[in-house]
């Protein structure tokens, strides 16, 4: 499959699994803006590098094609924002960051699937800390939620019944 392929495919695949997910805990809460409404973002325990480097993993994660992508959607602030006070996090974050930027650049994407695919690593644990937070960032964005997604806000369900797989019904 080409690299193109992949991107749409893994595009395709979070937008199924993240819609629901993002736009359902929307519709009743009102969540604090992950930047402040005017100014540039101060990061609030992430250094200026750090931001450089979740922002460039974020983006492989989600990566611009004919939607924006997590830097468009400034999913790096929202993870620094929703680390703040979550010193535990910062430093699985920081580990892996460092990790993943010591690894030769033509290595990184492999390595995130190979990490993908080995869970109960540490490796692995930040693949799915990183990933969760970018698309939970992307998707509570304008970009993710409007631009992508298309929804408006002026709709609802009248009745929701859960997944219709057979095999999840209890």
């Amino acid at each position: 499959m080409g690299h193109d392929k992949q991107v749409k495919s893994r595009r395709s695949l979070m937008k199924t699994a993240a819609g629901a997910a993002a736009v359902l805990p929307v519709l009743g809460q009102h969540h604090a803006p992950a930047t402040p409404s005017a100014g540039a973002y101060k990061a609030k325990w992430a250094t200026a590098g750090e931001m450089k480097q979740i922002a460039a993993i974020c983006d492989l994660i989600i990566p611009r094609t004919d939607t924006p992508g997590a830097s468009d959607a400034k999913v790096h602030e929202y993870i620094d924002y929703a680390l703040a006070s979550n010193k535990a996090r910062q430093v699985a974050l920081r580990e892996g960051l460092h990790w993943f930027f010591g690894l030769a650049e033509a290595g990184r994407i492999a390595a995130l699937q190979a990490a993908s695919e080995k869970p109960d690593t540490k490796e692995g644990r930040f693949f799915k800390m990183i990933k969760d937070l970018t698309i939970d960032g992307y998707y509570q964005s304008k970009e993710g939620l409007q631009q992508e997604l298309g929804w408006s806000g002026l709709t609802y369900l009248p009745k929701f019944d859960g997944c219709t797989h057979p095999e999840h019904k209890g």
